[in-house]
């Protein structure tokens, strides 16, 4: 089924990638910017986590839809159903991703990310100019969208004890103290590793 502004909403989808990745670089530096302050623990990256790093992605990825549902005006049915979609499958490749790939280094997380962001943008794009009738996944996407901003902000206060919320470096979970003296933190854990194997 053809769809008005289809050619300016694949414009737009090519831009949105670029757009995700410099939000991100600025995200993941802005707990230490503001000194630890609320608004770069709500939307900075507070550790090395899988999670935190997957965040800074997120966000910008849902920004942009909204951007391209008021600079479009498309279908909001369509479009809403079409990028709710995508985000959560954005959000699923990359925290797996990011687990396998931990041991591979920064060059492959990112290298990921980018193919990620990418393929998510491209598969919304095909959704929304598909012939699925997406205007009756309206209400549910509508419901994950609350989820997802409920999710966003719970996570970084409260994250379970599980790999993906842990920090790389540390081994701790949540907020870490910017002036924290993670060398010891790592020393201990260490040492704690060395004597379980011991007994």
């Amino acid at each position: 089924m053809p769809h008005k502004h289809t050619k300016y909403l694949t414009e737009l989808e090519m831009g949105g990638i670029l757009f995700c990745f410099l939000v991100s670089i600025l995200m993941k530096q802005l707990y230490a910017l503001t000194d630890g302050h609320l608004i770069g623990v709500l939307f900075g990256a507070v550790n090395n986590s899988v999670w935190e790093q997957t965040k800074t992605l997120l966000l910008p990825y849902l920004l942009w839809g909204l951007l391209e549902l008021l600079s479009v005006q498309p279908s909001m049915k369509r479009l809403t159903a079409a990028k709710t979609l995508s985000l959560y499958l954005l959000g699923g490749l990359l925290c797996g991703g990011g687990l396998l790939l931990r041991p591979c280094g920064a060059a492959a997380n990112t290298a990921f990310s980018l193919a990620a962001v990418t393929f998510c943008s491209l598969f919304s794009l095909w959704l929304y100019r598909s012939p699925l009738y997406l205007k009756n996944l309206f209400a549910p996407c509508v419901l994950l969208l609350f989820l997802f901003v409920s999710l966003y902000f719970s996570f970084t206060p409260f994250p379970p004890q599980l790999a993906l919320f842990r920090d790389d470096e540390t081994g701790m979970f949540g907020i870490i103290p910017i002036y924290m003296d993670k060398g010891a933190v790592i020393l201990d854990a260490l040492a704690e590793r060395i004597s379980q194997k011991s007994c």
